[in-house]
């Protein structure tokens, strides 16, 4: 358990050090038409960044999804642009995580580095925070498992502890046990001694009660003929 903890947090370490985010411009085939928009690779599970993907996507508007591809027919994206545009957007994995790509339609043109600057700036802004939350949110769930494997931890090392504690208070009372039954073998050994000074003494006072029986016996037999001697 305690290795499990360690490995955790080592991997959380390197994790919060290692992830590079990084948004290019790339086109993707929808519908066959090829399309330019922004890209970045998320390296995490796919199913968990489409998850957080079609919710940030539900700030924008009605989210429509078809063949892999969701859609926001009417996105409101201040940040990109005061009018309303069109989102299109796919999620799915890549050699390295998943990657989140998405172009918007302005109307009359789509954004593009070269196209609108600042707009550009905004979209490519939105897949960097994006990225970054889904990051933050990994590892916030990593620290809870890690803290949950701790505290497991922590809690069979108390159980050792005590283990042992009841350990050494067993030992103690097995002494004391000792103790107590030497001296009851002693005080044992010493009864029996007494027994058989007593056993020979009782054979000393059985032998002196018979004596005395016989002496009455013949008492008796004095008295007895004193009796019949009487008027002869």
């Amino acid at each position: 358990m305690r290795h499990l903890v360690i490995l955790t947090l080592l991997f959380i370490y390197s994790l919060s050090f290692g992830q590079k985010i990084k948004v290019s411009e790339s086109q993707e085939s929808i519908e066959k038409i090829p399309r330019t928009g922004l890209s970045t690779i998320i390296e995490l599970d796919d199913n968990e960044v489409e998850s957080d993907w079609k919710k940030q996507l539900k700030n924008y508007g009605k989210v429509d999804y078809s063949k892999g591809v969701y859609t926001v027919a009417i996105a409101n994206v201040p940040s990109i642009s005061s009018s309303p545009c069109r989102i299109t957007s796919i999620v799915k994995s890549s050699g390295k995580g998943t990657q989140v790509w998405y172009s918007i339609d302005l109307g009359s043109t789509h954004v593009t580095s070269s196209g609108n600057s600042s707009a550009y700036k905004a979209a490519e802004k939105i897949l960097n925070d994006f990225a970054i939350l889904c990051y933050k949110d990994d590892i916030n769930s990593q620290i809870k498992d890690a803290e949950k494997a701790l505290s497991n931890s922590v809690k069979a090392q108390e159980k050792e502890v005590n283990q042992g504690q009841n350990l050494l208070k067993d030992v103690e009372k097995n002494k004391q046990d000792k103790l107590n039954l030497e001296q009851k073998i002693k005080e044992n050994g010493e009864q029996a001694v007494q027994l058989q000074k007593d056993i020979a003494k009782n054979k000393t006072d059985q032998a002196a009660a018979g004596q005395d029986v016989e002496k009455m016996k013949k008492a008796l037999e004095v008295v007895k003929a004193k009796l019949t001697a009487v008027g002869q």
